[in-house]
């Protein structure tokens, strides 16, 4: 039986940010987060720069293998959130931060058997007057993630057996004229 873990969508965000904090070490702040970020959130919330905040925006249906099991994509998303600093500017801190994002995500799993390969990445800047007015640049990382959220039963593998006949006597009315040369006996 492949299990599923229960709390997968949940913590998936979290399992992503902890993964781009070990590979950006220089990163204030790497958490998931419930939702998409904007500007609005960002004078709300006491946010340490540089920062990548983790979010699972949705899922939709994409595929229907075997009996119940189904395929979903989750849409996901990366939020940078840089600040100018000393001898480098909050826009090109974003662009940085994400392009190890996009040399990161195509194709990980996050190490979690749920998964399938991250596809349709995408970059984009999300700077506005209203970011610039804060003295911040906004990006996103967003992509889908192939997924399943119940597991399924692995089928017992087949016995194989090999048997060798020889013309003329073959057929069911000459099963016992049969060798076993291999599989099991």
């Amino acid at each position: 039986m492949s299990e599923v873990r229960d709390d997968l969508l949940a913590t998936l965000p979290d399992v992503i940010a902890t993964q781009v904090a070990t590979r950006i070490p220089d990163l204030a702040e790497c958490r998931g987060i419930a939702g998409r970020f904007s500007v609005g959130e960002l004078r709300k919330q006491s946010i340490r720069h540089p920062a990548v905040l983790v979010a699972h925006l949705g899922a939709r249906q994409e595929q229907d293998w075997t009996g119940p099991h189904h395929g979903f994509l989750l849409d996901m998303a990366a939020f940078i959130v840089t600040k100018d600093r000393l001898g480098l500017p909050r826009d090109a801190a974003a662009a940085n931060i994400g392009q190890v994002l996009l040399s990161m995500i195509p194709d990980n799993a996050w190490g979690e058997s749920a998964l399938g390969q991250a596809r349709a990445v995408r970059l984009q800047s999300l700077v506005t007057p209203e970011t610039r007015d804060a003295a911040t640049s906004l990006w996103a990382v967003t992509w889908s993630q192939p997924a399943v959220v119940q597991g399924y039963t692995t089928p017992e593998p087949l016995a194989i057996e090999l048997y060798l006949g020889q013309a003329p006597e073959v057929g069911a009315e000459h099963e016992g004229d049969y060798t076993e040369i291999g599989g099991a006996s």
